[in-house]
């Protein structure tokens, strides 16, 4: 049997049963590797991309496609424990808003709509992202950062496609620059005195 955070979890280590509480919740949270909104793409073309949302892991995504130039750009973390109704309501209210701004492609056999728009991927990351934030941060694991005055989304990138760089496992990171400081006493704050959570 393997081990996780919860087997070495022990409510007893922490002062109250809040602190204890809410420790549980950030490592619930960092841990969990299922519920996503992502933003792929096909590598021969910058003016496509495509939106989707798995309540399971993000690489049976990656690998989803019988297209060999798909790839997967970024995702946005979903919290674990969101009603499955919720995770529908945040995927039909994206496509809702990015139908506003751009043509959805249909299937070229069926003349159904696609999850695929014409649209610069890294156009459609940045307005998922802020939609998402602005809508759904209750729903999405993320923070507002008082200190820059920004949200942010756990967030998963393809630094292979972006920078070349190795191939980065599929875990939701703060992204943000810089990134949230591990010294806070809350999850999701920027430093040991913080108040992202007010």
């Amino acid at each position: 049997m393997n081990r996780n955070w919860e087997d070495d979890f022990n409510f007893d280590d922490y002062d109250d049963y809040k602190e204890a509480s809410c420790e549980w919740e950030r490592l619930r949270q960092e841990n969990s590797i299922n519920g996503w909104i992502y933003v792929g793409l096909d590598t021969r073309y910058d003016n496509m991309a495509k939106i989707g949302l798995t309540t399971g892991q993000l690489g049976t995504r990656a690998s989803g496609s019988q297209n060999p130039f798909y790839a997967l750009l970024c995702a946005f973390k979903i919290k674990e424990g969101v009603a499955p109704l919720k995770v529908s309501e945040i995927e039909s209210g994206v496509i809702a808003l990015l139908c506003q701004y751009y043509e959805r492609i249909r299937h070229r056999t069926s003349g159904r709509l696609s999850e695929w728009f014409y649209v610069n991927p890294l156009a459609m990351r940045e307005l998922v992202h802020d939609f998402l934030y602005e809508k759904y941060s209750w729903e999405m694991y993320s923070y507002h950062c008082s200190d820059r005055d920004i949200g942010v989304i756990y967030s998963w990138e393809n630094k292979q496609l972006l920078s070349g760089a190795p191939r980065n496992p599929y875990q939701a990171n703060d992204l943000s620059s810089p990134p949230v400081d591990f010294a806070c006493y809350m999850p999701g704050g920027c430093g040991a005195d913080c108040n992202c959570w007010d």
